[in-house]
């Protein structure tokens, strides 16, 4: 919060709530989590500008002033069912297309079709991880691999709901497609102490 890393800081809040939620079975713990959350939100876009500004971007998607400015969100609409083709979209029209909006540059290219396979690889990889987390007797081992797990579903919703408007835009990447190399080395760490675990 300090370094204004607000995407990262709500990774680490929603895996914190998650694996409490797992520790103790009380679905209470996910209501405070929630109520917890929307405070920080609010006061959040009022401290910082950039906060303030990406949640009026996402009321007011289509008002004057935010409709002239660039956004990935004509990346995927001009995708349509099944895209333009790989290497045939215009990514540098799309800001940050190489992290941040990679999803809407590929939405472009791949269409509606190729973004939900994309989606379902994912909900492959974290559904594993799921059963893997299940079926460990070891407590530690449980709250490992549901912690994992969820981090991984907590940055692809996050990434995808910013880009498509369900949720304001935070900084996150896309776990193996966005670049950064930390992120990629850190997920990759992830998905190994999922297969070591499992």
């Amino acid at each position: 919060v300090l370094q204004h890393d607000l995407g990262t800081s709500l990774m680490f809040f929603a895996m914190f709530v998650s694996m409490l939620y797992v520790a103790t079975g009380r679905k209470s713990w996910i209501v405070i989590g929630f109520i917890a959350f929307a405070a920080g939100a609010v006061a959040a876009a009022s401290i910082f500008s950039h906060v303030g500004s990406r949640v009026d971007a996402w009321l007011h998607p289509f008002s004057a002033a935010q409709y002239n400015k660039e956004y990935g969100i004509f990346g995927l609409a001009s995708g349509g069912l099944m895209g333009t083709g790989l290497g045939q979209g215009h990514p540098s029209i799309t800001p940050i297309a190489n992290s941040d909006y990679i999803y809407a540059a590929l939405g472009e290219e791949l269409g509606l079709t190729g973004l939900m396979a994309i989606l379902m690889l994912y909900l492959l990889i974290i559904a594993a991880g799921m059963i893997t987390a299940m079926k460990i007797k070891d407590g530690f081992g449980k709250l490992l691999a549901s912690g994992l797990v969820f981090t991984m579903a907590f940055q692809v919703f996050t990434v995808v709901g910013g880009i498509t408007l369900v949720i304001p835009l935070t900084g996150l990447t896309l776990p193996y497609m966005a670049a950064g190399g930390s992120s990629l080395i850190a997920n990759y760490m992830l998905a190994a102490l999922l297969i070591v675990i499992s």
